[in-house]
């Protein structure tokens, strides 16, 4: 192994304790918690308990078991994350967090959910199911198809319309949410180009080329636009947490080259929990100073 390697790998497995939702693989259940919190607030509709709680723990399922599906037809581990060796190191871990997933959708099953919930949750279920068949392990096509990282960002928003339904009204804040995880996908999959050109040969690296110079440009008119919606519609403070988090974003994308691929992917995933200081701290500071 090359010194330059050897380095690499250093770089990539130091670690630090804002890495942990992200190895563990809690990022994704804790953003679409969030976003789907943010979507009942911007449409002034409750939000039952039980389906939040049954979509973050099936996530964080999905999440664990993509990450076991990644150790194991891992090619090459001098380019894999720290995130994808903490996978193959702690595997009795992540097998503890899947039976826990398990049990909860369990508990949350006996219980009871809304059937119209169930309904939809269905739905999505064959959605995600034909995504795993495409994009994941492509049983039948042979070698995977590229966009993921889009589909990821319409079944985030899907876990909305799971839990909510839809209206004519929520149809653009889910796109909203689509896009942006997308977005978020792919300012990730810029950074790990070396890890998805040995291990991922669906990664969004091995099909858009320009895509480093191409996201600047897209990311800045995603934010421009959230930030016109933002002053034009009456989802206001969902609109503005959509630039916050395009914003920050552009930022990470800007310097992602200083950082390590972990650290990018865990402030990425940070950078979508904007609306709990936005929309969360908003009514707060209405009540403190009288707005």
């Amino acid at each position: 192994m090359s010194s330059e390697q050897t380095l690499a790998e250093r770089r990539v497995d130091r670690w630090h304790w804002w890495f942990a939702p992200s190895w563990l693989g809690l990022d994704a259940p804790c953003v679409v918690s969030t976003w789907t919190w943010a979507t009942s607030r911007a449409l002034d509709v409750t939000l039952p308990l039980r389906p939040v709680v049954a979509l973050f723990l099936i996530v964080w399922c999905i999440y664990l078991l993509d990450r076991c599906i990644d150790v194991a037809s891992c090619k090459d581990w001098t380019q894999a994350t720290g995130r994808l060796r903490f996978g193959r190191n702690y595997r009795s871990l992540f097998l503890a967090c899947l039976s826990f997933c398990f049990l909860g959708i369990l508990v949350v099953l006996a219980f009871g959910l809304p059937r119209p919930v169930m309904e939809r949750a269905l739905l999505v279920g064959i959605g995600v199911g034909l995504h795993f068949l495409v994009f994941i392990k492509p049983i039948f096509l042979g070698q995977k198809l590229p966009g993921k990282e889009f589909g990821v960002g319409i079944f985030f928003a899907l876990g909305a319309f799971a839990c909510l339904g839809v209206t004519a009204r929520s149809w653009p804040l889910l796109a909203s949410i689509a896009g942006m995880v997308a977005y978020n996908c792919l300012v990730i999959a810029a950074r790990d180009t070396e890890c998805d050109q040995a291990n991922d040969p669906g990664g969004a690296s091995h099909w858009w080329r320009t895509m480093n110079r191409d996201l600047l440009f897209l990311g800045i008119v995603s934010a421009l636009t959230a930030a016109i919606c933002a002053v034009l519609m009456d989802e206001k403070a969902f609109y503005l947490s959509v630039t916050a988090a395009f914003a920050a974003h552009i930022v990470l994308h800007l310097y992602a080259n200083r950082l390590s691929g972990d650290a990018v992917r865990a402030l990425a995933d940070y950078g979508l929990l904007t609306p709990i200081p936005i929309m969360g701290g908003m009514p707060c500071a209405s009540i403190l100073f009288g707005l």
